[in-house]
């Protein structure tokens, strides 16, 4: 837009000294100052009996009336009305005379409209307005409000001179535009003379445009106090000037150290509501979440980054969202760690969920929430926001650019069956990591052969083949096999791991294994382990439990036939002590 705006620009230098001569075969003149001070009522009634009277579209009575009702509405800065009465004559079929008084208003009212600054409307009507003297103040107050300050310093000289030229409410329209540009182009004697214009105006007098735009001169004069006075004032209204200069006060108050953060915060949460709708609010908005994160507000600064998103293009969109994900990212982080109390971390929680859970990156910073909950024994709650998360990110997969995060999904599980073990719900468990755990690696094995030795489900858990080779992984298997009576898997277990990870096989394994090979009557297996395990005899107590067993001691030789007669009321308590010693041991 700006390029365009510097080419329709650039053109408009190149054509100004030709055209300018050629005004009067160009352009039509306006009597608009005439139009202004005339009794509007009796004028447009007049005007209107004309028309009506009028014989036909061809009726040059019609074509004047129409043209006169479209002056008389514009001096009155009626524009949609203005506009109306020039839409209803057809400009092709018209003199050469009325076809220039036509195309003349038609410009006029480009001139002031700033809604076509966006799509380069405007900068096509300062193009074709080039020479058009009467129209330089309308020139002028365009290039102003395209930003052109330099193109509109160019025509201040003639600018207060074309005024004149102009009907009082027109005036009234462009004037703050004009003083602007001439402060921004620093020609003081034109802004003063502009300046002077303002009290000769009941809609500007004493308001928040002046009052502003005198406290923008004193602050480029650098009269700061004198500034700060007029913003305040002009703050006090409700437009956009009055939106501007409260944005001006914070700008200035923190710049020059006299308005603490949290009051500068306060002034643009209020701020926010009473303008919007146009870059000036954005500029707002933009100034609130910089603040807003500044100082910690976290609800305030989102809710900031979210309303910028509704109209910014896809790359601003993206920056506003990797800024609002460290915002809430940072929330989360902190919530989890502790630095929030409970009840605050899911208040803020439930308030950042609602416009940005939708968002790819919510649910891996959001998962800090159940974990914090299960970490304080509640269970219930942190299985169901597992959940919820889980059932959040399976609902996002595919959608849009959201990529699968297959991993995320795991994670969210395991959480959720972590939380449904620690609340005693092992069958749910079971039920969710049954059919998934084969695809998330050890740490889903392992909580599902938990979850079946809760839920006393031996059988699934005889016939679970584990797909990890984790040697923890298959001690738990076999462990939870053996507390469970099911001596022939849990032998079977044992021997596999023993097979698997020799270096790794201990003590109590090797005790949980002869005791299982005992109860399936796999007298070869109990005689092993006591040969493979010689070192036993040097543990501190061994002798007493070689006793409790009813054999001879390890160095004696194989433990003998009283082993194959040992009551499982004795197992328990001899395992322990072995445990115990080789705790013992190891820490020796």
């Amino acid at each position: 837009m700006k390029h365009l705006h510097n080419i329709v620009l650039g053109l408009s230098l190149i054509l100004a000294a030709p055209v300018a001569g050629q005004e009067g075969s160009v352009f039509a003149p306006l009597v608009l100052a005439d139009h202004g001070e005339r009794d509007f009522l009796a004028a447009r009634e007049t005007l209107m009996e004309t028309l009506l009277a009028s014989t036909g579209k061809d009726d040059p009575a019609r074509t004047h009336a129409l043209l006169d009702l479209s002056e008389l509405h514009l001096a009155w800065m009626m524009r949609p009305e203005a506009a109306g009465f020039l839409d209803a004559l057809d400009a092709e079929t018209l003199s050469d005379d009325t076809e220039r008084r036509h195309r003349t208003l038609a410009l006029a009212l480009a001139l002031l409209d700033s809604d076509t600054a966006e799509d380069g409307e405007l900068g096509q009507a300062v193009s074709w307005s080039v020479g058009w003297a009467q129209g330089e103040a309308l020139r002028a107050a365009a290039f102003a409000r395209l930003g052109a300050t330099d193109e509109a310093a160019r025509l201040m000289p003639r600018t207060v001179e074309s005024l004149a030229t102009l009907s009082p409410a027109m005036q009234a329209a462009i004037l703050p535009d004009l003083l602007e540009a001439a402060l921004a182009a620093e020609d003081w004697e034109v802004a003063q003379a502009l300046a002077a214009e303002f009290p000769e105006h009941p809609e500007l007098r004493d308001g928040p445009a002046y009052r502003f735009l005198l406290a923008r001169a004193s602050e480029l004069s650098g009269d700061l106090m004198m500034a700060f006075e007029g913003y305040a004032l002009a703050a006090q209204g409700r437009d956009a000037y009055a939106q501007r200069a409260r944005l001006a006060l914070v700008r200035m108050g923190r710049a020059a150290d006299v308005l603490p953060l949290e009051d500068a915060l306060s002034l643009l949460k209020a701020a926010r509501w009473m303008w919007s709708g146009d870059a000036i609010a954005r500029n707002g908005v933009t100034l609130l979440a910089d603040m807003a994160a500044e100082q910690g507000e976290t609800d305030t600064a989102l809710w900031a980054l979210h309303n910028l998103q509704r109209d910014a293009s896809k790359e601003e969109a993206e920056a506003l969202l990797r800024r609002a994900r460290a915002i809430y990212g940072a929330f989360y982080t902190a919530g989890a760690a502790g630095g929030l109390d409970l009840g605050s971390f899911l208040e803020g929680h439930a308030r950042i969920g609602t416009r940005w859970r939708f968002d790819p990156g919510f649910v891996g910073h959001a998962v800090a929430v159940p974990q914090r909950l299960l970490d304080t024994g509640m269970t219930a709650l942190a299985a169901r926001e597992f959940r919820a998360l889980r059932e959040l990110a399976e609902a996002l997969e595919g959608v849009g650019t959201n990529v699968p995060d297959a991993t995320l999904i795991a994670k969210l599980r395991r959480g959720e069956a972590r939380a449904l073990l620690a609340g005693g719900q092992a069958d749910a468990a079971v039920d969710l990591l049954s059919g998934y755990a084969d695809d998330q690696g050890a740490e889903a094995e392992a909580l599902l052969v938990e979850a079946l030795a809760q839920a006393g489900r031996s059988d699934e858990l005889a016939a679970l083949r584990l797909r990890a080779q984790d040697m923890d992984l298959r001690r738990s298997r076999a462990v939870a096999l053996y507390e469970t009576g099911k001596w022939g898997s849990a032998r079977q277990a044992f021997l596999e791991m023993w097979e698997a990870h020799p270096q790794q096989f201990a003590f109590a394994d090797a005790t949980r294994l002869t005791l299982a090979a005992y109860q399936s009557g796999d007298s070869e297996t109990v005689a092993r382990t006591a040969t493979e395990f010689p070192s036993l005899a040097e543990l501190p107590g061994w002798a007493e439990i070689a006793g409790g067993l009813g054999a001879r001691p390890v160095e004696e030789g194989p433990l003998g036939s009283d082993v194959m007669r040992l009551s499982m009321e004795s197992a328990d308590r001899i395992l322990d002590a072995v445990i115990k010693v080789t705790d013992v041991k190891e820490s020796q």
